[in-house]
């Protein structure tokens, strides 16, 4: 499996990080915001739940995609999880 690390959890960097995630990838999202790194955990599992209210995930996956993605907001933390 490979580790794909994204800097900035903006709309690009989030919307990037869950196909990654969606395709069965590692992803580590940095973001010095943690606000930034909230907001796009919660915008994540909002986009989750309509896939699974719509029938196109189930719930077990949803929560697996979810799973593959960490959050930072050092760098220290964010080298330490992609390398």
């Amino acid at each position: 499996m490979k580790k794909i690390g994204i800097i900035g959890a903006g709309a690009m960097g989030s919307g990037i990080a869950q196909v990654a995630a969606s395709a069965g990838h590692s992803v580590v999202l940095f973001d010095t915001n943690a606000d930034a790194l909230s907001l796009s955990k919660s915008k994540l599992a909002n986009v989750m739940d309509r896939l699974v209210e719509k029938g196109r995930l189930t719930s077990e996956e949803a929560q697996e995609i979810q799973n593959r993605i960490s959050y930072a907001d050092h760098m220290e933390a964010f080298q330490n999880r992609v390398s």
